[in-house]
């Protein structure tokens, strides 16, 4: 006998969550592209320091 279950969750505002996952996405997609690695790692690097600027900005704008 099988039973249907379905789970809800509450959303919720978590931004480093966000954060997070905006980082894992560039990374998957970023290792999707056929070049070299050191080009990858640079990409990745930049796309960490756009997000932290654009944090700091956010922040200072609620300060």
């Amino acid at each position: 006998m099988r039973k249907k279950i379905n789970i809800q969750t509450e959303s919720e505002m978590n931004p480093i969550a966000d954060i997070w996952m905006q980082h894992l996405i560039q990374r998957i997609i970023v290792e999707q592209l056929d070049v070299h690695h050191r080009l990858q790692a640079k990409l990745l690097y930049q796309n960490i320091l756009k997000g932290r600027e654009d944090s700091g900005s956010s922040n200072t704008k609620q300060n």
